[in-house]
């Protein structure tokens, strides 16, 4: 039976042939090369047979769905083919993402029972795990690839006697297109394919979003470089003598991309052993689950059956003067991308981004000055230990000029000039090299055209429900896009929901207990309410503070400037916030954030016991401290 070789969905370049005509090919075997976007990509039979006809040639523009050859295909019935009890019937180790793999882990020993697809043996190939089943029932005879050893690809590593069960047809898969490759996006697609799913996702830059590529990670690796950098400058105390320690910003611009480079490849690999397809374009909606799809210039049509939306936030740019235009200014991004280390910059914005910014560009050398129009720092945080995090950076020469509202940007000879009206109503001109300006984000929702679906917004954010349900049916949307608690880690969690519910779970996102971060010198670290907002709620509650200077982990490391804040419920102990300025906090929270997953009190804290000497001991301190009864501390 002449079978037709159609092209991919998207518009394509192709590059070359692997077969000729003539050649027997395999299900599963390559036929061609083709270029997709900037990508290469293979195309593969669907049949066992044999080429009649090539179509195409090198070079030539392929139509999304075009013909591209012909083959005589074997006659062959879908599925595996019935087999009498008795007979005997090979496992041959398959859907793995290489050539080859380890095996290891065997689930089932000689003589044991076997149902249809039930998993027989564990093969590992590179960092991915995949389960090798059969899709016949019966008892397993032999084993002829033992634990540890390599196996090749369509190789038979188990024979079983067959009982004359099997498995069914293979239902159609469900079809999702996921919009955004970011720490949302790209988890979606990932779930949405152990799900069973056909996937799609759509990245109009790398994959990684924000996060991996302009955001949570290279601005991590920064701060890392300059923290090694201090640690190198002041680690005398503890016997060690630098002597010449410089910094090479080249090297630390490396060291960032270095990081990110490897993460984004990480996740291109899951993607594919996951069996998803990235395709690199702009999507917009064409109706309601239509979606117009633009790869260099072509647009492509997909009418998938579920559709996520993740296209994440942008800098918000305020519409103050002289800022457009003004090449000394610049966003988050430009911030990680600087060819050279400024020696001055003024920062707009005290918020989590503002912040961490400052704290690596000062301590790396640059003189940094805060400007904030609010009357306190990074308003998500604990009022107190805000306070107190200012004074530190204060003292590592940060200025900060709070409740100052900027008026105008001016270029000048001597770098970009910021005017601001200060508390007083006094006008204050400030000159620096560069001038970051971090006001905020806003959800990417200009290019989606959400309006052709009919989907509901609401102040510049997509509607959702706690199943990521938009009010079109088979519509989702997650991470920034919505608006809710903007972080990448919020944003893969509300992919998970999203997916599955796309595939057919029952799943509901629960930010009540959500840790925040801000990755400063020392670092600051909450979960749950502050103390202000159990105030306004007129709550009655327990404070327990610990300094980090009686923890002795902290004393070796010389970083004693923090402490531990836990708010609990007056009546019943139950713990309502944890707040912590100091040495690896972030990795902290973690156990704060359990407990109050887990509805636990200060009881539990106090009698869950802590490894000596850890800064986490600190957090058993302060909940003793919500009783009075601190025990390295009066």
């Amino acid at each position: 039976m002449i079978q037709e070789i159609k092209a991919a969905k998207l518009d394509t370049v192709f590059l070359e042939w692997k077969v000729a005509a003539g050649d027997r090919v395999e299900s599963g075997s390559v036929l061609c090369m083709v270029k997709l976007g900037t990508m290469k990509r293979t195309v593969t039979s669907k049949f066992d047979g044999v080429v009649t006809e090539l179509l195409v040639q090198p070079g030539d523009a392929v139509p999304g769905g075009a013909l591209i050859c012909r083959i005589d295909a074997e006659e062959k019935p879908d599925g595996p083919v019935p087999v009498a009890a008795g007979t005997m019937v090979d496992v041959i180790l398959d859907r793995i993402s290489g050539k080859s793999a380890i095996i290891k882990e065997w689930y089932k020993e000689p003589g044991d029972d076997v149902r249809p697809g039930e998993p027989i043996v564990s093969a590992e190939a590179g960092k991915l795990s995949t389960d090798i089943s059969s899709p016949y029932g019966g008892t397993l005879q032999e084993i002829l690839a033992e634990t540890g050893t390599a196996a090749a690809k369509g190789s038979v590593v188990a024979r079983i006697t067959a009982d004359g069960t099997m498995i069914g047809p293979e239902a159609p898969r469900t079809k999702v297109a996921v919009i955004g490759g970011g720490p949302g996006g790209y988890v979606a697609a990932i779930r949405a394919a152990q799900l069973g799913a056909d996937v799609t996702l759509i990245e109009k830059g790398r994959i990684g979003g924000t996060c991996l590529n302009a955001g949570c990670i290279p601005t991590k690796a920064l701060l890392h470089s300059a923290e090694n950098y201090q640690t190198a400058l002041n680690s005398a105390a503890s016997g060690v003598l630098a002597d010449n320690v410089r910094l090479d910003w080249k090297a630390v611009q490396a060291y960032r991309q270095g990081v990110s480079d490897k993460l984004i490849a990480g996740v291109e690999g899951l993607l594919t052993a996951n069996g998803v397809t990235v395709i690199k374009g702009t999507a917009k909606f064409a109706g309601q689950k239509k979606l117009a799809v633009q790869m260099d210039g072509k647009d492509t049509t997909l009418e998938p059956d579920k559709i996520i939306i993740a296209t994440g936030s942008g800098p918000v740019i305020p519409p103050i003067p002289g800022l457009k235009d003004n090449e000394g200014c610049i966003d988050s991004t430009g911030a990680l991308m600087l060819e050279s280390l400024p020696s001055s910059m003024i920062i707009i914005g005290g918020g989590v981004i503002g912040i961490e910014l400052a704290c690596a560009y000062a301590a790396m050398g640059t003189k940094i000055t805060i400007v904030e129009m609010m009357d306190r720092l990074m308003p998500v945080m604990d009022l107190e230990l805000t306070k107190i995090a200012q004074d530190l950076m204060t003292a590592r020469g940060i200025e900060f000029y709070l409740e100052t509202k900027v008026t105008e940007f001016r270029k000048s000879s001597a770098g970009t000039e910021v005017v601001t009206l200060l508390k007083d109503g006094t006008e204050k001109v400030f000159t620096a090299d560069k001038v970051l300006v971090a006001v905020g984000r806003k959800s990417i929702l200009d290019t989606l055209a959400v309006e052709a679906a009919g989907i509901v917004t609401e102040r510049g954010h997509i509607v959702v429900n706690d199943k990521m349900e938009t009010n079109i049916p088979d519509v989702y949307a997650i991470g920034d896009c919505v608006g809710r608690i903007m972080l990448a880690h919020t944003a893969s969690v509300m992919g998970e929901v999203a997916a599955e519910n796309a595939m057919g779970q029952d799943a509901v996102y629960d930010e009540r207990v959500c840790p925040s971060c801000v990755y400063m010198l020392p670092e600051f670290a909450c979960v749950g309410l502050n103390e202000e907002q159990l105030k306004a709620e007129e709550s009655k509650y327990r404070t327990g503070r610990f300094p980090l200077k009686a923890n002795g982990k902290s004393l070796i490391m010389e970083e004693t400037d923090g402490w531990i804040k836990i708010l609990a419920d007056k009546e019943n102990g139950r713990i309502l916030g944890v707040h912590i300025l100091g040495p690896r906090v972030t990795d902290l929270i973690a156990e704060a954030a359990m407990a109050m997953q887990m509805g636990a009190t200060v009881s539990d804290l106090i009698h869950t016991i802590h490894a000596h000497p850890t800064v986490a001991e600190a957090m058993k301190e302060a909940a003793l401290a919500v009783e009075k009864r601190a025990i390295h501390y009066k």
